[in-house]
């Protein structure tokens, strides 16, 4: 081979490279984006003005950072039975009508979902602080799925976190009786 054959093959190569890359730019920026979505789940206090006592609730915040919008469809998490045994999946009922009821869902899609956010919008999923679910199962996720059937997690530090919380609140609560 000479240098010239060798030239034409650096030349074809680098061609198929740039090939590949603009392919790559236009299908992942305009023909199939995928949203990020930042979750958070956290305890806050709820502060009303016309009732004496506060009131703690559980909160799932999702925030679409873009680049497209996103459909968030439902609150879900997942439990490990046991170390060997494979995660399972669950729904979560968000509280409906927050903050005018604290102990009332309709199911999977109350609270507003499904809910589409643009970029830069978030959405909040409100749930009680008492919550059976989170004190009994083992859970280690909690986000919400998109229509996309892809799932956004929160960190599985805020997840013990709350988790503890929930654990703390109903040993007050038993002390109280």
């Amino acid at each position: 081979m000479t240098t010239a054959d060798w030239a034409l093959i650096i030349s074809l190569l680098s061609f198929c490279v740039s090939v590949a890359g603009f392919v790559w730019n236009v299908w992942s920026k305009f023909i199939f984006p995928k949203a990020k979505v930042q979750v958070h789940f956290s305890v806050n206090n709820l502060i009303q003005e016309w009732e004496p006592e506060d009131h703690q609730m559980l909160v799932l915040h999702a925030t679409n950072f873009g680049p497209g919008e996103i459909i968030l469809h439902m609150a879900i998490g997942r439990a490990r039975p046991s170390y060997f045994k494979k995660l399972t999946h669950f729904i979560l009922n968000p509280l409906h009508n927050f903050p005018v009821e604290l102990d009332r869902t309709l199911g999977p899609f109350s609270g507003g979902l499904p809910k589409k956010i643009q970029p830069g919008e978030s959405h909040s999923a409100y749930f009680v602080l008492l919550h059976e679910g989170l004190r009994e199962q083992p859970i280690v996720d909690v986000g919400f799925s998109d229509t996309f059937g892809r799932s956004h997690w929160a960190t599985r530090k805020q997840v013990a976190a709350v988790r503890n919380a929930v654990k703390d609140a109903y040993r007050k609560g038993e002390a109280e009786l």
